[in-house]
Formats: structure tokens, sequence, C-alpha cells
């Protein structure tokens, strides 16, 4: 039996380009292989994108599309460095945008 990639809570900023198009989101959760993005339009599953933020560009697939929100899987794991960065992003808590937050902070 396999499991996925323990995922972080998180809010933090990344520009996602799809097919010549660049749209302004948020990352939701990280893991190694892969993050929840939301505030981004237009995805289809299968979608091949890259995720653009301080930590670098990290190209992937849409695994899952629904709304206003997605799934990707990166094409590489994060390194240990990436994934530190990004599961550690200044969060506001309570609200970013117009959505609500009710995680934990992960003390791991």
């Amino acid at each position: 039996m396999s499991y996925r990639a323990h995922r972080y809570p998180t809010i933090f900023p990344i520009e996602l380009k799809c097919a010549g198009q660049v749209q302004k989101g948020h990352l939701t959760n990280i893991a190694s292989s892969g993050a929840g993005v939301f505030d981004v339009q237009g995805l289809e599953v299968g979608d091949e994108v890259t995720l653009c933020c301080s930590a670098g560009n990290l190209a992937g697939t849409v695994r899952w599309a629904d709304d206003d929100q997605c799934g990707v899987i990166f094409k590489h794991k994060l390194g240990p460095r990436q994934l530190e960065q990004l599961r550690h992003a200044p969060t506001t808590t309570g609200h970013v945008l117009h959505r609500h937050t009710h995680a934990f902070t992960e003390l791991r």
C-alpha cells in the first residue's frame, strides 16, 4: 500500500502559467509531490501548468479541478528547502481574500 506525501497547510501567493496565460492564485497546501491551488479559473484535468513563486518555477499537471480550485502534481518532487520555504510562508490568520481558513499550524 502506498501513501501520498504529507500535505502542509499554507497560504502562499503564486502565478500560474497555462497555455500562454498567466493568473494569480494561492497555494492552500503543499507537499513534496504536489499542491492545492485556489483563486484560479479555467483549468482542466491534464493541463500542463507552471507555478511561479519565490521557491522557483514548479512544473506540474492538473490532477483535479473544481470552480476556482485545483490540485497539481509536480513533475519533479520538491527538495526539502523548497518545501520548507513554501510551508512556512507568512499567513493571515482567519481570512485570506474571501476565504476562511480552519487549519491548525503544522508542528512538524
